[in-house]
């Protein structure tokens, strides 16, 4: 038997669209069994609903081939469809414990390509293999970056889902310079501020106009809850994703008052809780 887990994740965080992820301290664990045939069972917090293509078993497959039939056994506490990287991690954890249980260890750059082809981007994929900040370059390879110890992060997490694929279907196919050049701007702003603990930087790097501003009509609380962890001191406050969670990275002084203001801003329809940075990445128990 083996055993492996992925963190969560956060996409984006405002200007990294599709190329910058966070690893947080929430796991989907895997366990692999040799077996006759191919099986899954969901028995952790987060289950899949029925009906619903299983990322863990098609990841898992995708890893051996269908001609190396495992038991899988799934527990969860990624939140699902919440912007939170639940599939990467699902998708992580699955090919690793695979690939552990019939070949006795794993690649993760392996591991990361699977999941890179599945997502279609790179972002939550990066995070869930390698843990902490990550980004992708343009030929796809990942990318350590830093973080300075005095961030801390506080999500927001509504109890309604919001499909990655509707919030991709809003977002308009052509953008103007200006607005790129914005962005640009804003991400040289999150990675510095980020690595260097400056919360003035890190303030320029938050109002991403290529998917945040589109992506609110869909989610009229956003705005709402960023602006109520600004007021309680947080250097940046970002989608998560796709959303619905809204992410707020904050001094350590700050979490309480951040986090009591975004709680109010929820109105009693979610959780908001501190989350640790996941530094490592998959982890084989």
């Amino acid at each position: 038997m083996t055993e492996v887990s992925a963190p969560a994740s956060s996409g984006n965080l405002g200007p990294g669209f599709d190329m910058i992820g966070l690893a947080l301290e929430l796991r989907c664990r895997v366990s692999a069994f040799k077996a006759d045939a191919w099986s899954v069972e969901h028995v952790g917090k987060e289950r899949l609903p029925a009906g619903h293509s299983d990322a863990v078993l098609v990841a898992a497959q995708a890893a051996v081939g269908e001609a190396n039939p495992l038991q899988l056994v799934v527990d969860n506490d990624v939140p699902l469809a919440r912007g939170l990287g639940s599939s990467s991690a699902a998708r992580a954890a699955g090919a690793a414990a695979a690939l552990m249980e019939h070949h006795g260890s794993f690649d993760p750059q392996r591991v990361f390509e699977l999941v890179h082809e599945f997502e279609g981007h790179g972002d939550n994929a990066a995070a869930a293999v390698f843990g902490g900040l990550v980004a992708v370059n343009a030929s796809g390879n990942p990318i350590r970056l830093s973080v300075h110890a005095d961030w801390r992060i506080v999500v927001a997490i509504p109890d309604y889902e919001l499909a990655t694929s509707k919030a991709r279907s809003v977002l308009s196919p052509q953008v103007s310079r200006s607005v790129v050049v914005r962005g640009l701007g804003r991400l040289v702003a999150l990675v510095d501020g980020l690595r260097s603990g400056n919360a003035e930087t890190l303030r320029m790097a938050g109002g991403d106009e290529l998917h945040e501003q589109p992506r609110a009509i869909l989610h009229e609380r956003a705005v709402e809850l960023m602006a109520a962890a600004r007021r309680g001191g947080a250097a940046h406050a970002a989608w998560s994703g796709a959303g619905p969670t809204i992410l707020a990275v904050v001094k350590p002084e700050q979490v309480g008052e951040v986090a009591k203001l975004m709680r109010v801003a929820m109105a009693d329809q979610g959780d908001v809780c501190e989350l640790g940075i996941a530094i490592d990445g998959l982890i084989a128990h």
